[in-house]
């Protein structure tokens, strides 16, 4: 008990630390991107750079859960964060577009050890009931981030600021002190496992999960969907799953246990995380492209007028957290969460150029809120739900099905805005006597000040269209997390820290 007291504060704000690093090169990036495709050029590899990550994260997320149930959570987020410094390096000093977005996908692979095993290890350090406060603070973590990703963004990339290699730069030293704190922590490793690691069962869950983030990405952008390359890739991602899923049932020891989806609150607890993650990403995304390219805020200014949602996300985490701890109940929260997500799509639903700043604050700020009750307690429910041996991979899969909603969410979406910027600008092209033709609508789209600048009629249009897009993503989103608050309506609370494990 006494070397839990003394060492869980500074091992608590090492892990914060690197949690707040590595989610904060992902919302840091969207800002820099203009400069950076200016600067090393491969305009056509500009997404990769943001997409890269996001591909090698969820697909890495549940081999470093596995990893940390075998050989212990504290040696494999050192093992993390020492990856996430080198590849942060790689990517701030990349020569070419193509080294960046190497950089970037390391970075990911590294980032999902950091958001698996940060959970692992706080579950081994502390009972069930009291990691409601430290969950808490790691929804305070996430959600600082995303506040000062765009803004630390816009700052390093303005003419005269250190530049953009300082968004992966940046973190290096960040990250060591982070590690150095996590260090502090007990070695408490596992028995050694008999059974070898499942390098199959995670190749094939990564060629599964990341296939089908690729597939979303690119359909209808890169490649038409009714293509011969969107069916060759559905069917390597159909294939894969099952596998994977034939594997997992095989091996002595899978990287996600099927023995885990036996218990109902597991289940259902990754599913929730599953839709709420599609609702949480895709507001987080497209948001702030709404504020600036229809409302012509600049990137700071856009950042700034986020806070309706981010700050509700980070206050709504941390009060949860402390009633947790008192109450040991959980299940009111996420309820509540996914209740407030439908109300507050159900504002943005009729967004339109002319909406007010009023009503979109106001449904930014009820997405927030309602994502600080649900993200994290639907982590700590999943942990509880499993056996101690277990709990790695059980924070693990609770992260990966967020992530991977959340992926499957902003590809969906952007194929929605996209689409809908197809078939609505040939018009306003050809009533400009312009070519209406794809070259053309790609030319009108760039950079919020690009928009800006184009003749009135042609701006007016592209903000209609997107604010068209934007709105029929809310509008599908809707009952995506209808569905998330029927999830967590279904689920038999057990208080936390009495549970039965799952075996």
């Amino acid at each position: 008990m006494r070397e839990r007291t003394v060492r869980a504060g500074p091992v608590l704000a090492g892990a914060l630390v690197a949690l707040f690093a590595s989610s904060l090169t992902n919302t840091i990036i969207g800002i820099a991107l203009p400069t950076i495709a200016g600067e090393l050029g491969g305009q056509d590899q500009v997404a990769w750079v943001a997409a890269a990550a996001l591909l090698t994260l969820t697909a890495a997320t549940p081999v470093w859960g596995k990893l940390a149930d075998r050989r212990g959570p504290r040696p494999m987020l050192l093992a993390a964060t020492a990856g996430f410094v080198v590849a942060s390096l790689a990517a701030g000093l990349a020569p070419s577009m193509a080294w960046l977005v190497t950089g970037r996908a390391l970075q990911g692979a590294a980032a999902g050890g950091v958001l698996a095993c940060t959970n692992a290890l706080i579950a081994v350090l502390v009972p069930a009931r009291e990691r409601g406060r430290y969950t808490g603070w790691f929804g305070i973590s996430f959600g600082s981030a995303s506040v000062a990703g765009p803004l630390l963004g816009g700052l390093l990339v303005t003419p005269g600021g250190p530049g953009w290699r300082w968004c992966f730069l940046g973190v290096v030293p960040v990250t060591v002190l982070a590690a150095l704190l996590i260090r502090l922590a007990p070695d408490r490793r596992p028995p050694r496992p008999t059974a070898p690691l499942d390098h199959l069962g995670a190749a094939l869950l990564a060629l599964s999960s990341g296939g089908l983030v690729v597939l979303l990405s690119a359909g209808g952008h890169a490649w038409p969907w009714l293509s011969p390359a969107t069916f060759a890739l559905a069917t390597v991602v159909l294939v894969t799953a099952l596998l994977a899923v034939l594997r997992e049932h095989r091996v002595p020891d899978p990287i996600l246990p099927p023995r885990l989806f036996r218990s109902r609150t597991f289940t259902i607890a990754c599913t929730a995380g599953l839709l709420v993650g599609t609702v949480m990403f895709g507001g987080m995304i497209y948001l702030p492209q709404f504020l600036q390219v229809v409302h012509g805020h600049g990137a700071m200014a856009a950042g700034l007028l986020m806070l309706p949602q981010l700050g509700t996300m980070v206050v709504s985490s941390a009060l949860t957290g402390r009633l947790i701890v008192r109450t040991g109940r959980w299940k009111r929260y996420p309820a509540t969460g996914c209740a407030l997500l439908v109300a507050g799509l159900g504002v943005l639903a009729p967004l339109s150029v002319t909406t007010p700043a009023w009503q979109v604050a106001a449904g930014m700020a009820l997405l927030g809120a309602g994502s600080g009750l649900t993200i994290q307690v639907l982590v700590l429910a999943a942990q509880d739900a499993v056996a101690p041996g277990d709990v790695g991979v059980a924070s693990s899969s609770a992260m990966f099905t967020r992530m991977l909603g959340g992926a499957v969410g902003v590809a969906a979406f952007g194929a929605l805005i996209a689409a809908r910027l197809r078939a609505d600008l040939p018009a306003a092209l050809g009533a400009a006597g312009l070519p209406a033709t794809d070259e053309g609508v790609r030319r009108l789209l760039g950079t919020p000040a690009r928009v800006a600048a184009l003749p009135p009629p042609l701006a007016e249009a592209v903000r209609e269209s997107y604010t068209n897009g934007l709105q029929l993503v809310f509008l599908v989103t809707l009952p995506v997390a209808v569905l998330a608050l029927v999830a967590v309506l279904l689920v038999r609370e057990t208080a936390l820290g009495e549970a039965v494990p799952a075996h």
